[in-house]
């Protein structure tokens, strides 16, 4: 009897020690992969993190020519426009200029605005996938 309590407890220390160091083996599930380290915003993360959830393969701050496009799913590229970066004249010019530049690169352009992306992220979802269509 002594034997089976020994052995008992011998058995669980050893899936113990066996389930510990395959946790220390893991990565930390915690650490962002490194697209999503280089999103500048809130709410780039927060669509990019919507996105992959459903699916998509998402590329972020992608260079094409003199300009940054913030996510990128094949030849879609999203801009996450924030009110406060994105509506001064000078500013909604300059994305009238990169829009054109990158239609030229063979690149389908959505601009998206924070709100949309905080208030209503289905019909976001919804509008990246019919133009992914």
């Amino acid at each position: 009897m002594m034997t089976e309590h020994v052995l008992f407890f011998y058995m669980l220390g050893v899936g113990l020690l066996a389930f510990i160091f395959h946790k220390m083996g893991e990565k930390s599930k915690d650490v962002p992969p490194t697209e999503y380290r280089k999103l500048a915003s809130l709410i780039e993360r927060r669509l990019y993190n919507a996105l992959v959830l459903n699916g998509c393969c998402v590329q972020t701050q992608v260079t094409c020519g003199p300009y940054r496009i913030e996510l990128v799913i094949g030849r879609l590229a999203i801009e996450c426009d924030e009110k406060a970066y994105h509506s001064s004249p000078q500013q909604k010019a300059h994305n009238r200029r990169k829009d054109a530049y990158l239609r030229k690169q063979g690149y389908k352009v959505m601009r998206i605005s924070g709100s949309s992306i905080v208030n209503r992220m289905p019909q976001v979802l919804k509008r990246v996938k019919t133009r992914l269509n």
